[in-house]
């Protein structure tokens, strides 16, 4: 997988996004939203940027399909969901601080986004 130039173009992009994203959920904490909330709103804005430079830059499909978009969305929802899973562990009930939890439970996030959205997001038939 670190040799697969996809997943440096989504590396690459994920961390455009990521500070993007981290801005707002941090900012957000920083107002007094708690975690949970502030990580929700912050993926919403991410998911939407994610598909738009992945499905551009990472995965070049040309397809205009709505289908592709509902995909990556499913896609992003369950890399969010383990992301979310993780946050809770880590910030609810191992009392890690609530911004290293974030970074920490990022990384599934990422992993899990970039397995979904090569093998059934962008998926092309060969």
């Amino acid at each position: 997988m670190i040799r697969d130039s996809k997943f440096i173009r989504y590396l690459i992009i994920g961390a455009f996004n990521t500070i993007i994203g981290y801005g707002i959920i941090f900012i957000l904490m920083a107002l007094g939203v708690i975690p949970e909330i502030a990580n929700i709103i912050g993926y919403i804005f991410g998911i939407i940027v994610s598909y738009i430079l992945n499905k551009i830059y990472t995965f070049k499909t040309k397809t205009k399909s709505k289908k592709e978009f509902i995909r990556f969305v499913m896609c992003m929802i369950c890399s969010y969901l383990i992301n979310f899973i993780a946050l809770i562990v880590l910030y609810r009930y191992f009392d890690v601080d609530k911004y290293i939890a974030t970074i920490i439970s990022s990384i599934f996030y990422t992993l899990s986004g970039y397995i979904f959205s090569k093998y059934f997001a962008f998926k092309t038939n060969p």
